[in-house]
């Protein structure tokens, strides 16, 4: 039981990482942020040959999204600077441009240089945009890629650690099923995994 409140909590946070306002959902950087994030945990999945099980870099990746989390969070309601807009004061450090940039580092780690310098692109094409749209400075931009590359070193370093402490061994004993809502038309996703 312990164990799936903690996989449970690390998934909550994991897709949960950094709410976002209303007046942010209109950008598109708002979307795009994910897409070096997704890499990491899709392309393996589509036959690409990856550094480690799918499992084993969803772990980091949590571990990861849950530092940034914290380490974002932390700075944004420490400081309060005021953004280029006006609207808030929680300008620094850019929360997108960290979950764009933890993703590319993720990336770049598990598939090398090849698709991370694609992921990194992707992850800063997002910094500029969040400046191009007056949502952060400069310094908060890159800020933010600093603490999402960090991010992912500290869910690398950290993965086998938890996994030991909680004993989890996941041998490849998981099913993935991609669906659609016959109402929506939403693409869906299942997942099962077999813990012992």
């Amino acid at each position: 039981m312990k164990r799936f409140c903690l996989i449970s909590v690390l998934l909550l946070l994991t897709f949960n990482l950094n709410a976002q306002k209303k007046i942010d959902n209109g950008f598109v950087e708002s979307y795009v942020q994910y897409v070096p994030f997704a890499a990491d945990l899709g392309l393996g999945l589509l036959g690409v040959e990856a550094g480690h099980r799918f499992m084993d870099r969803g772990v980091e990746a949590a571990l990861g999204a849950v530092t940034v989390t914290l380490a974002v969070n932390v700075l944004k309601y420490t400081i309060r600077e005021e953004r280029p807009d006006s609207r808030s004061f929680n300008s620094f450090p850019s929360g997108h441009t960290a979950t764009a940039f933890l993703g590319a580092e993720l990336v770049r780690r598990e598939y090398g240089w090849g698709w991370g310098a694609g992921a990194y692109a992707v992850a800063a094409s997002v910094g500029v945009m969040r400046v191009y749209h007056q949502r952060h400075w400069w310094w908060d931009a890159c800020a933010g890629a600093a603490i999402g590359v960090l991010g992912a070193w500290a869910g690398s370093a950290l993965a086998e650690p938890v996994k030991n402490l909680l004993g989890l061994d996941f041998n490849d004993r998981i099913a993935f099923a991609p669906t659609v809502d016959p109402l929506s038309g939403t693409v869906c996703a299942g997942i099962s995994i077999a813990l012992k």
